[in-house]
């Protein structure tokens, strides 16, 4: 029998078994005993696709590629640069002219990279609104996020499970400041280990129209859109693309509200 996800704890984690049984009651998930020999690739070699692993270090997502968890990651070098007055070049930031206080809805939170940023920027008295279609990523991400202590000076990230047009049909007109998106499979080329594992697990479907114009009825100032360089999202999106780095592999657009 095939079990698309299971829970199960990490190598010397058993201590975390009852909490980990009582989550998988909460999600309506299979519980599985980690074996003692051949740990979680035995369990994924008799039929389980993916398990939510809990470990000392929290949540973490596991298939026969791989393991994925939350952390700050590349996001860290932002964070520090804008911390020491340095962020001037964030696209992101520029491209929104995101400031104190303002209110963000990133509507492809993935791992949480962008929103961090965000959250840095418009700092405690802004407010950052992260929206995730895939529920193992959305519990990923929501985990990690309330386990971290957060970079001085940010917001916290609010993690809401969803698709983005579904979650932006629900807010105000003009509700936000800006709205962004990062349709991430615009982009052909082989990646790391860990995108590729994201990859895998978020929920495939392409920006489209309608959901671009929801986010132009919230946004207040610009609706910013991440693409590859060499995909066809912005043209399809008819965006232009802003002007960026020579060599990139991304580039980005804006549009303002509807």
């Amino acid at each position: 029998m095939i079990v698309p996800l299971a829970v199960t704890v990490g190598a010397h984690s058993e201590r975390f078994a009852e909490e980990a049984r009582r989550r998988a009651g909460e999600w309506g998930l299979p519980y599985l005993e980690r074996p003692a020999r051949g740990g979680l690739a035995a369990l994924l070699e008799r039929g389980v696709r993916a398990c939510l692993v809990l470990t000392s270090d929290g949540w973490a997502l596991r298939d026969a590629q791989g393991s994925l968890a939350f952390t700050p990651g590349l996001a860290m070098v932002r964070l520090k640069r804008l911390a020491a007055g340095q962020g001037g070049d964030d696209v992101l930031v520029r491209l929104g002219e995101l400031g104190a206080g303002d209110t963000v809805v990133d509507a492809t939170l993935g791992l949480a990279g962008d929103a961090l940023v965000c959250a840095r920027v418009v700092g405690p008295t802004g407010r950052v609104l992260g929206v995730e279609a895939s529920w193992p990523l959305w519990l990923i991400v929501s985990e990690g996020l309330a386990r971290w202590p957060g970079f001085p000076g940010s917001c916290r990230i609010e993690a809401v499970h969803g698709r983005a047009r579904d979650v932006l049909a629900r807010l105000p007109s003009r509700g936000a400041d800006v709205v962004t998106f990062d349709p991430m499979f615009d982009r052909p080329k082989r990646s790391t280990p860990p995108f590729e594992l994201l990859r895998a697990h978020a929920l495939h479907e392409p920006l489209d129209l309608d959901t671009l114009a929801e986010a132009r009825r919230v946004a207040r100032r610009w609706v910013v859109v991440k693409g590859g360089r060499y995909g066809k999202e912005l043209r399809r999106l008819g965006l232009e693309a802003a002007p960026g780095r020579r060599g990139s592999p991304l580039v980005w657009a804006r549009v303002g509200p509807a």
